[in-house]
């Protein structure tokens, strides 16, 4: 037998293995959004009009000034990126979490309970109401906005960055 017919038989049988397997629920076809999402793991700055000698909004991002903000925290995660999501339930979302990078219990239950007031407030934001920050909470969460160059945050004034 020719040797490129033995490996199509290896295919196909590998072929069959795997749908007997998926079908079985014994292996995943791929990973979620959440999953598959990377971990914001530090910040970025953005400057913010409209405010007499300058504001800048802070967004968690996957990298430090790396602009991504397609990342995703949850239970667990300890980090910078989870002191300005903190940050900004407190401001944005009249929260009173202790500022210290860990999210835990309170920091879920505050992030679900912004879900529940986008959720309530834009009805067609439709956002998973799961205590997980990722890329659809992100779009429609407001964040705290500071002085320039490290200056205090802005009491109750949230920007919107989309």
């Amino acid at each position: 037998m020719p040797i490129h017919q033995s490996r199509i038989g290896r295919r196909s049988a590998a072929a069959t293995l795997a749908t007997v397997l998926v079908s079985a629920g014994l292996v995943g076809l791929a990973p979620t959004a959440a999953q598959a999402a990377t971990t914001c793991t530090s910040l970025t700055y953005y400057n913010v009009g409209g405010y007499p000698g300058g504001a800048e909004m802070h967004v968690p991002t996957v990298g430090w000034q790396d602009r991504n903000k397609t990342c995703y925290l949850k239970y667990g995660n300890s980090n910078s990126a989870v002191k300005v999501l903190q940050e900004a339930l407190n401001n944005c979302y009249s929260q009173s979490l202790r500022l210290d990078g860990q999210y835990g219990t309170n920091t879920r239950n505050a992030v679900l309970a912004a879900q529940r007031k986008i959720n309530q407030t834009w009805e067609w934001a439709d956002i998973a109401e799961d205590g997980e920050y990722g890329p659809q909470t992100r779009a429609w969460m407001g964040f705290a906005i500071f002085g320039v160059n490290g200056g205090p945050v802005i009491p109750n004034q949230c920007y919107y960055p989309g």
